[in-house]
């Protein structure tokens, strides 16, 4: 019985043959009496998955707890082996479990463990620690394998011999992946050292089985030939594997790339490809665990579909623990049935000591590498080395080589195999019993998860939010009528959240210290140490860098980021992360797409050859031979036939190398050399007569040329030689001539070169795509985060230095992208476009799965309107690579204020002027009057001034703000300039300077108002653009105010019930009315009636306001906001309304 997966007999006594025996016989199948019960029941099944209710019973009761499960699986497979002793049918199963072909183990659990373990792997981590790893798996499994084995020879008393006590010291000396890192994953451990640990593992695993099967053979199965066998063993097994993981990766992704949003077949095929790759690596001789290491490392959560990384996580996560759960089930099992016989008390003794060596032994190999790690990857202390060492579990190689060695043939006693797979179990039992409980144990003590101040402010900064957020909703619900005899104390009791870590709040006096100015009664904080502020600045840049991380995967799950860029940008972030004060720029991120021009080059060469008659077509002469020439040579006729003509030619060439063919038709083959160089000579004629001039200007003219003198050379060199005694040289010379007719095959890539240069054409296009996604998920991952800071930071001084710097980084990135909108504007526009569809079918599937969940759309009719969605999705990669940047008149049509009014758009066509600018020119100064507003048509601009007032005192606006940063902004084609401060009429906030050529449509304040008169129809002109004004105000203050909402699709259901009003003069206004969702200023300040709480633009108006008023002068001095008076103060205020309806009526 070689196979676990063969069906199970119950093994029955012969019978006696009658009439009454067919009867005993089928009686014996069942048991009892009655025909129920039966006997012959495939109980492998029933153990398998006894095996998975028993693992999943010890997680639930023991997930809280320290006691490792393995271990307690482990004990449970023993027990089972045992029971086979005293049951007699129950033996029958233990001894069919325990003589499971070891292959089999291998190919069944083996894939999982590696491709877990390396899929989780962090890409970029893993390349800078690579050597590291390598010197741990390598050279440091050799000396530790190699110290087993002497230290085992020597003190053993089973009389084992060298050979033996090597294998011995090779299996005791891998480690397992998963499990050597389960216990220090999730406690704060640094990722560099988790990395390390898993790293380790996973090489030592290949290491270990390429070195136990090659000293295996070498003791076992010596021939003449084994020296080249294992050269060709190590070349297959190191780089074969090697790149054939690579190869499978590319299939893999370009399979998956393939699959569009069908999550199911994404993970069947990553399980599938698992096995698959490992059964074909180790069929052909190679390493199954190198290629699935290299798989796993390549594949990362943004090489599947988005939405389905988490899946697939808690796919491979559960296929890990079932195969954990089997393993260690049936080695015990194995243990109980073949080993324990041959146990004695010495052995109790002998597990002690092995285990106590093999610690000792894998410490002393760690610090005798220390001096070489230390100047390696990210460097090395010895509480890392520490950590490494007492991590190192044993698990599913050291059990399955154990296994092999107990079930081979090899020569050698049985007590000797089972005491190796006895020492083997009790080894990785003994290591996860006690080093797995204790390891966290040793990481706290050498303080390598220490939770800092800095950390554990930011802690106490999230969960008083928290609080705060569960305040406000415990408010609420309290005025819910079905709640109100709710036991609110026992609620309360209930929501409390306790802080996770000690803390002192005396710890956080110690950076920050807070004052109240006596005048204006703010808060003034300072900070008390450099070392402090720089502690808290690290803590407040790591948190940044998730925080990127995580807008570019919400940015690919969304379809805004392609598959290539997410890759990149997540990969850019991650690798910042050890790099101490070191915050993501665009500059260093442009390496990641900045090519060195091969393909451009390229692209340029052969468009310099390219050889098109039409397009080169000249003025006929007047004479008629040369205006026949002319008419023969510019037909397409002429140019088919001079390339039937080339691949006629080419038979005669080749048969010119073949010897027996050259000696048999030497003279055909001379006469038809002849014939065709007077065709290539009679064609290069007709040409220069047609062409007359600039026929030699052309390369491919030129380069017939050179065949045709090539040509000649050839024939007057056979001619010549012909008469003369053949020599060795004579020879060699005509045949170096016979090589140079290759050349006229050459003619042929005339038709080839226009096909090579669309396929490069494709490849820059695509490129340049690359490079513009990337450069657009940077800017949007730093806005995402920018409304993260204060919440990050936790301080006012980290807070505005982060701002500083993350601003001037948003404004690089915003140069680049104009700088390319300048330079391909073409591949820009295709870009936006597939990024505005996508956007919109994204808000369709947000639709769509509202109307599901709510049951106004029946579910089957979902599925149809997803799939229909879907398609569409689908259907982007079909739209062009390069579209056209709009005209003038049609970025008139795109603008919001202006859409589908065509009196307006023409009205607006009429009076509007087109400007051009140089680069360097001014268009607009701060502090002066707007003259108009500026549709940028073409080029990119940049603004440079002050931050926006809306509409609140210059004054009054940089007393709130005294330290706040220089405006600075980019602008490309599509932006307005100028709208707000033409509704104000209020100077300029900025200047406006052009960083290239730019060209505007200018539209002068006085023909603006004049449409405000004309356009007074509901909406009127002037409204459509305050509303546009508003929206954008509006979504800028929600994303500042409410950062961790997602407000997109929000947006997207209020915009048809949003209006703007003016709160009058001398007027009080009612907000929040019972009609109004949300009200924001937007422009200007106004006050709470009832509390006198002054509101500024732009902010959102809290729900406790029910009636505001405009601000006056005598308000405004004794407000404690304000620290001296101001004069001659008028504020128009203007508010932007959520409303459930705009009417009124709910």
């Amino acid at each position: 019985m070689s196979s676990i997966n063969s069906s199970y007999v119950w093994v029955t006594p012969s019978l006696p043959q009658g009439p009454l025996s067919r009867r005993y016989s089928e009686d014996s199948q069942f048991f009892g009496q009655y025909h129920i019960i039966w006997k012959k029941r495939p109980f492998v099944v029933l153990l398998v998955f006894v095996s998975c209710a028993v693992g999943a019973l010890l997680r639930t009761i023991l997930k809280e707890s320290n006691i490792p499960i393995i271990v307690i699986l482990c004990l449970f497979g023993i027990l089972l082996g045992l029971l086979g002793y005293f049951i007699k049918e129950f033996s029958i199963l233990t001894e069919y479990i325990a003589e499971i072909d070891p292959l089999l183990f291998l190919h069944m659990f083996t894939p999982v463990i590696i491709f877990t373990a390396a899929f989780e792997m962090d890409f970029y981590i893993f390349r800078k620690s690579f050597w590291q790893i390598l010197l741990l798996s390598v050279p440091g499994f050799l000396l530790n394998c190699t110290l087993i084995g002497w230290l085992t020879y020597k003190i053993n008393k089973y009389n084992w011999n060298w050979h033996v006590s090597m294998l011995f010291g090779i299996i005791l000396s891998t480690t397992d992946p998963i499990l050597s890192v389960a216990s220090v994953k999730n406690i704060g451990l640094s990722k560099i050292v988790i990395n390390l640990i898993k790293g380790e593992s996973l090489f030592n695993d290949a290491t270990t089985a390429i070195v136990f099967e090659l000293y295996r053979d070498l003791v076992s199965d010596q021939h003449a030939e084994f020296a080249k066998e294992v050269v060709i063993k190590l070349v297959l097994k190191f780089f074969g594997s090697t790149i054939f993981g690579f190869l499978s990766s590319r299939i893999v992704i370009y399979w998956l790339s393939h699959v569009f949003n069908d999550g199911l077949t994404e993970v069947i095929l990553s399980f599938s490809m698992t096995y698959l790759i490992f059964f074909i690596a180790e069929w052909i001789g190679m390493s199954g665990v190198i290629s699935l290491t290299v798989l796993g490392i390549l594949l990362d959560s943004v090489s599947f579909s988005p939405g389905v990384d988490e899946f697939i996580f808690r796919f491979w996560s559960m296929l890990t623990f079932l195969a954990h759960v089997m393993i260690f089930i049936i080695i015990g099992i194995v243990i109980a049935v073949k080993s324990f016989p041959y146990v004695t008390i010495r052995d109790l003794f002998y597990i002690l000591t092995l285990y106590l060596a093999l610690n000792l032994i894998r410490g002393l190999v760690v610090m005798l590498l220390s001096p070489l790690l230390s100047r390696l990857g990210y460097g090395f202390n010895w509480r890392w080395g520490a950590v490494i060492v007492w991590s190192g579990m044993r698990g599913t190689f050291t059990l399955n080589m154990a296994l092999g060695i107990s079930q081979s043939k090899d020569p050698g006693t049985a007590a000797m195999k089972n005491m190796i797979l006895l020492h083997a179990g009790t080894a990785s039992v003994m290591t996860l019993m006690i080093n797995s409980t204790t390891v966290k144990k040793l990481v706290t003590t050498l303080g390598l998860c220490n939770i800092t101040l800095p950390k554990r402010m930011a802690m106490y900064s999230a969960v008083q939010r928290i609080k705060e957020m569960e305040a406000n909703a415990f408010s609420m619900l309290k005025l819910d009528r079905f709640l109100a005899d709710a036991n609110w104390t026992m609620t309360e009791e209930a929501i409390k959240i306790d802080y996770p870590y000690k803390f002192d709040i005396e710890e956080v006096s110690q950076i920050v210290r807070t004052l109240k100015c006596p005048d204006c009664n703010t808060e003034i904080s300072y900070e008390t140490t450099p070392q402090q502020i720089a502690d808290i600045l690290e803590e407040a840049r790591l948190r940044l860098l998730t925080s990127q991380i995580a807008s570019y995967q919400k940015q690919y799950h969304t379809g805004m980021l392609n598959q290539d860029a997410a890759q990149t940008l997540i990969g850019a972030a991650e690798s910042y992360v050890d790099i101490r004060g070191k915050f993501m720029n665009i500059h260093e991120v442009k390496t990641y797409w900045e090519s060195k021009g091969l393909l451009v080059s390229c692209k340029k060469l052969l468009s310099d050859w390219v050889y098109n008659v039409k397009d080169e077509k000249s003025k006929p002469s007047r004479n008629k031979i040369l205006k026949l020439c002319h008419h023969i040579v510019f037909m397409d006729e002429f140019e088919y036939t001079s390339y039937i003509i080339t691949l006629l030619n080419f038979i005669p060439i080749v048969m010119d190398f073949m010897t027996y063919l050259d000696e048999t038709y030497l003279r055909e083959l001379k006469i038809c050399n002849y014939y065709f160089i007077g065709l290539y000579i009679l064609e290069a004629s007709l040409k220069a007569l047609a062409m007359r001039r600039s026929y030699i200007f052309h390369h491919w003219n030129q380069f017939e040329l050179v065949i045709i003198i090539v040509g000649l050379i050839d024939i007057m060199i056979i001619n010549v030689f012909k008469p003369l005694h053949p020599t060795y040289n004579t020879i060699k010379t005509i045949r170096v001539f016979r090589i140079f007719r290759l050349i006229r095959v050459l003619r042929l890539l005339k038709l080839v070169i226009p096909k090579l240069i669309y396929l490069l054409e494709k490849q820059i296009n695509k490129q340049l795509t690359f490079r513009y996604d990337i450069a657009k998920g940077y800017v949007q991952g730093e806005e995402d985060t920018k409304y993260l800071i204060e919440q990050i930071s936790g301080h006012e001084t980290i807070s505005k230095e982060i701002n500083k710097i993350m601003e001037k980084n948003k404004q690089d990135a915003m140069k680049e992208l104009g700088l390319m909108q300048r330079d391909y504007p073409d591949i820009v526009t295709a870009v936006k476009t597939k990024q505005a569809v996508q956007t919109v079918l994204n808000t369709a599937t947000e639709t769509l799965k509202v109307l599901i969940s709510s049951g106004i759309v029946d579910k089957n009719e979902g599925a149809k309107l997803q799939k229909m969605i879907l398609k569409k999705k689908k259907n982007l990669g079909t739209l062009p690579t390069t579209i056209a940047p709009p005209t003038a008149e049609e970025l008139l049509h795109n603008i919001s204020w202006l859409e589908n009014e065509k009196n307006q758009i023409e009205f607006i066509q009429k009076k509007a002027r087109l400007l051009s600018y140089d680069y360097g020119d001014v268009i607009c100064e701060e502090h002066e009057m707007p003259q108009g507003i500026h549709l940028i048509i073409s080029g990119m601009t940049k603004l440079y001034g002050s931050s926006p007032y809306y509409g609140v005192d210059k004054d009054v606006y940089e007393h709130r703000y005294p330290t706040r940063m220089p405006y600075t902004d980019y602008l490309v084609s599509g932006a307005i300039i100028g709208e707000l401060n033409c509704l104000t009429k209020q100077e300029m906030e900025y200047t406006v300077t052009c960083e290239t050529a730019v060209q505007t449509c200018f539209i002068s304040m006085e023909h603006l108002f004049e449409a405000f008169d004309k356009f007074l129809e509901c909406p009127s002109l002037e409204y459509k653009i305050w509303l546009k004004l508003a929206l954008d105000i509006t979504i800028k203050t929600f994303k500042e105010n409410l950062a961790y909402q997602d407000w997109s699709y929000k947006m997207c259901t209020k915009l048809p019930n949003v209006y703007v009003m003016d709160v009058p003069t001398h007027s009080k206004w009612d907000i929040y009315d019972g009609t109004m969702d949300d009200v924001i200023l937007v422009h200007g300040s106004v006050q709470d009636c009832q509390q006198l709480q002054p509101y500024f633009a732009p902010c959102i108006l809290p729900k406790t306001c029910h009636q505001v008023q405009e601000i006056r002068l005598w308000q405004l001095k004794d407000n404690p906001l304000v620290c001296q008076s101001y004069e001659g103060l008028k504020c128009s205020s203007t508010i932007s309304y959520y409303t459930r309806n705009p009417g009124g009526s709910l």
